[in-house]
């Protein structure tokens, strides 16, 4: 999803998605799924910018946890 946030909360917040045999057990920060990510909380990072105009920024990536159904 590519939509733009600086410096703010992600005011989307996406559907739960679904996996065969499995649960969803959140959105976290990291493919290891240790930390996860608090929507009221959690603000993306500020754009920065060079002197001549360009944009630098920090993708923000979220990972979805996923437990096996037992």
């Amino acid at each position: 999803m590519g939509d733009d946030y600086d410096n703010e909360l992600i005011s989307f917040i996406p559907l739960d998605p679904a996996r065969e045999g499995y649960t969803f057990g959140g959105w976290y920060k990291e493919p290891e799924c240790l930390n996860a990510w608090n929507f009221e909380t959690e603000i993306v990072s500020a754009k920065q910018y060079a002197e001549n105009g360009y944009c630098y920024f920090e993708e923000t990536k979220l990972y979805a946890k996923w437990n096996l159904k037992v």
